[in-house]
């Protein structure tokens, strides 16, 4: 029977904030002084047993000092049990469910719902970014579209200022207020053990940032390489000529690149890693590569397929262990990709026999000259597989893409600080790689086309993942014009921009008009480096992604709730994107936030708190500057951010920078080598502070009614100055600079 003689306890948890815990019934409530609603309830505990829910309460509970113990029961059915943990340090709330009885199938676990309250994360997602009135399925899988993903993250955040960190790995559904049951969040897992960390905090920023420093290691921080343009093609007809074809040919055609990627069908056998007769010189191939200013990042997969082509490796694989097995003690052979009749095994990464194994070749790839891994697959692990180490593929399904991945990397950076671009990831996944969005179809179909990979990008940063790549012109198919042109446009506004797809994705095979818009959004993502490597370095320490949604950038805005707004997204700090996803729009409506806002193109202003429309010309992509930005550029305009080797007519990226002054407000960027830009609004003045190196800076201001008036030194000094950049654009002014002074540029 349930005990009738404890009171609820009340303890401090974090600032102003208090936690209670109550047995009648049972509850625990995180309050914040000066608010009558609460931050968040759990309210309920049920388990689901012989496929009948029960609902359970307290039988005991007792406390100490930071640590507080449930018994709980079900008062029709007494022998199930059910215990709770749970101890608070430093504003965290650690928990863990355990039931004794193992045929209990599912644990649920039931919070509190307000109705204003909205919720963030949950991984890679592609049709919401608001995730209330969804259910959500964690568990990856082959999917891109509606609640199917690759990269499932038991994560998520919500509006009222808590957050929730799933330490599962078993497939768990979480119903987030929906239609039938507005009032609550349900977490049901397959599994009788549940743990979770629930925290509080500022949304939503904070709340992000505390998560990736609960995931214990440090995040991913890609080499700068990766932020030029990526270059790569149709697998099925990929050989060593195209692939020195997309080396030579972009240079001659003044397309900026630093990365060439080599999709599937490179190898004999899949996967024995060895160069197939399409590749007859690998070695000179990534010696030309490198001449030219890429790096070359190539296929690999998971798995050993089972065929009369790959027949030997697997053989070998399956003798020695390598391979996933059945409840039997046989090696597992199951599906493995899109097409039924593609079969195999996976790998078996808990058995340190395949991980040298594996290790061992990604290390002789590396030694080769290659500088990173497209890690693809990794969804296909059977439920009723067994491993090594006795975990089953219930539990090891959704670890699966953390695993693979991590031995990936651990191999890859003992000789290279190189990159995966992986397409399935897990809780844990993020120190260790980079993210592509998967196939999509070449169209602007809202479910699996353009629109949906728009809302991948944001989602995929809200947990905890902020390099992120989807490939131009979507995946199934050769894209139309139009879809290729907006897609192109898109790109250059990722962290990383990468050409890829089955059919053509090559510029030059297309109109000349889409050449030449390529060239100019290659051109813009390759000068954008500055802005974007800047963020890169505050994504790897903090969390907080480049592609930022609307939500999760402006939290406090009105109607930032409002479904229009799940299209357009924050990149970095300073600047707004609204792509244009739609085949027939003469017009397009963007939603300004509150403030001044300017045309990143040519800087006509703005006043926010409105919709806008604007035009929808194929060449125009509407991107927005808040007042007060301050945007560095490479100058002169590169063609690869890596050395080249006896190829003069090949623009390195320098030192060199040009900034994009934005007025209307005080603004402030600092640059990733510490280098301090400041805005001045009320007396037009640029302040330059804190180079560590000498350069040449030239100055674009971004509204016709200031005029450049002087650049003086910290002396007083007025200095020289040219009209142009290093390009030779007009509409600037240059001048040298030294390491350690200051400098300001008035305007009038």
């Amino acid at each position: 029977m349930p005990s009738q003689s404890l009171d609820s306890v009340t303890s401090n948890f974090a600032p102003n904030r208090q936690v209670s815990f109550s047995n009648h019934p049972f509850s625990v409530r995180i309050d914040q002084d000066g608010t009558k609603i609460p931050v968040i309830v759990w309210q309920a505990v049920r388990v689901r047993k012989n496929g009948q829910w029960n609902d359970l309460e307290v039988v005991d509970f007792d406390h100490s000092k930071d640590s507080f113990h449930y018994q709980l029961f079900s008062p029709f059915q007494q022998d199930i049990q059910l215990g709770i943990k749970l101890t608070i340090q430093e504003n965290l709330l650690q928990t863990t469910l355990q039931a004794e009885d193992p045929t209990i199938e599912t644990i649920a676990i039931d919070f509190s719902a307000q109705p204003d309250e909205h919720y963030l994360g949950f991984g890679e997602r592609f049709n919401r970014i608001d995730q209330r009135g969804q259910e959500i399925d964690l568990y990856v899988i082959n999917g891109a579209s509606g609640g199917l993903t690759y990269k499932p993250i038991p994560f998520f955040m919500s509006s009222a200022g808590y957050a929730v960190r799933l330490l599962t790995s078993y497939r768990t559904k979480v119903r987030l207020a929906c239609y039938d049951d507005p009032k609550v969040v349900s977490i049901r897992t397959d599994a009788n053990q549940l743990s979770f960390q629930l925290w509080t905090g500022q949304p939503f920023a904070e709340l992000l940032t505390r998560y990736t420093q609960l995931l214990g290691k440090p995040f991913y921080q890609p080499p700068a390489w990766i932020f030029g343009p990526w270059k790569s093609r149709d697998w099925t007809v990929e050989t060593q000529t195209t692939v020195e074809e997309d080396l030579r040919l972009p240079r001659q055609l003044n397309l900026p690149g630093t990365v060439k990627l080599i999709d599937a069908a490179w190898e004999a056998q899949l996967n024995d890693f060895e160069f197939n007769e399409n590749f007859p010189n690998p070695e000179g191939m990534v010696a030309e590569a490198r001449k030219l200013g890429y790096r070359i990042v190539i296929w690999v997969a998971p798995w050993i397929v089972k065929s009369d082509a790959n027949q030997a490796i697997y053989d070998y694989c399956a003798e020695q262990g390598f391979l996933i097995k059945s409840s039997a003690g046989e090696t597992y052979v199951h599906r493995l990709g899109n097409s039924p009749g593609f079969m195999g095994s996976c790998l078996d990464f808990t058995n340190p026999a395949t991980v040298a194994w594996w290790q061992g070749h990604i290390e002789k790839l590396v030694k080769m000259g290659f500088d990173g891994f497209k890690t693809d697959f990794g969804e296909q692990v059977p439920d009723d597989a067994v491993f090594y180490d006795g975990r089953t593929g219930k539990e090891m399904h959704n670890l699966y893409p953390q695993l693979y991945n991590q031995v990936t990397y651990e191999a890859m950076q003992r000789h290279t600080q190189g990159i995966l671009l992986a397409r399935s990831a897990w809780d844990g996944s993020q120190p260790y790689c980079a993210l592509f969005a998967g196939d999509q179809s070449s169209d602007f179909g809202p479910a699996t086309g353009f629109p949906s990979v728009i809302k991948a990008a944001q989602n995929a940063g809200l947990s905890g993942f902020p390099f992120y790549a989807s490939d131009i012109g979507g995946y199934f198919g050769t894209p139309t014009e139009k879809v290729f042109a907006r897609w192109i446009a898109f790109g250059a506004f990722l962290p990383i921009m990468q050409l890829h797809g089955l059919g053509c994705r090559e510029p030059w095979k297309y109109s000349s008009q889409i050449l030449d818009l390529y060239r100019h959004y290659a051109r813009v993502h390759m000068d954008l480096f500055p802005y974007i490597y800047t963020h890169s370095l505050i994504a790897s320490t903090t969390g907080v992604p480049l592609v930022r949604a609307m939500a999760f950038a402006l939290p406090e805005e009105p109607d930032i709730w409002q479904i229009d707004n799940e299209l357009q997204y924050c990149f970095g700090r300073d600047l707004l994107v609204s792509p244009i996803y739609s085949e027939h729009s003469d017009i397009w409506n963007v939603q300004l936030p509150s403030g001044i806002w300017r045309d990143f193109w040519d800087g006509t202003p703005y006043q926010g708190g409105r919709t806008i429309q604007v035009s929808t010309d194929i060449e125009y992509l509407p991107v927005f500057a808040r007042a007060g930005a301050i945007i560095p550029l490479l100058d002169p305009s590169p063609d690869t951010l890596l050395p080249v080797m006896d190829e003069p007519e090949i623009k390195v990226a320098g030192k060199d920078l040009r900034l994009q002054i934005y007025p209307g407000a005080d603004g402030f960027f600092q640059l990733y080598d510490g280098t301090q830009f400041s805005w001045q609004d009320s007396s037009a003045t640029l302040q330059i502070a804190s180079q560590p190196v000498d350069r040449q800076i030239s100055v674009r201001m971004m509204d016709a009614a200031l005029q450049f008036s002087h650049v003086m030194d910290d002396k007083g000094i007025h200095l020289p100055t040219e009209n142009t950049n290093l390009n030779g654009d007009p509409d600037h002014i240059r001048f040298h600079t030294l390491m350690g002074q200051t400098y300001q540029v008035v305007f009038k």
